[in-house]
């Protein structure tokens, strides 16, 4: 059994894969920001992250780690002409400054997988 953590398992993509992990026999650290999730599957755990504060919380992830996806599932469907600076600046963070700073804090998880 492989472990796998998912940032935005809670829906879209990331809902999807982890039912797909969950088929295989995988353990799966699911984390949400706006819909919580329960779940009775016992291989899977989700928990709160909000990848846009200073410093993440991963307390709950176990001591070695064989994948991360990160799928935190934003972007902006307003037409061009009225999306606002700020926002292609939120979007940034969250989908680039959020996954490094994700990947930066498990690598040494990840590098612990055989």
């Amino acid at each position: 059994m492989k472990q796998f953590l998912i940032i935005g398992a809670s829906s879209g993509i990331g809902k999807q894969l982890t039912e797909q992990l969950l088929s295989e026999g995988h353990r799966v650290f699911g984390t949400y920001r706006n819909t919580k999730v329960d779940s009775t599957h016992a291989n899977v755990s989700y928990h709160y992250l909000d990848v846009m504060e200073d410093s993440l919380s991963l307390d709950f992830l176990p001591s070695q780690l064989d994948g991360l996806v990160y799928c935190p599932g934003s972007i902006n469907l307003k037409p061009f002409a009225r999306i606002q600076p700020q926002e292609y600046i939120t979007d940034y963070e969250l989908n680039v400054v959020g996954a490094v700073k994700v990947l930066q804090a498990v690598l040494p998880l990840l590098k612990k997988s055989k």
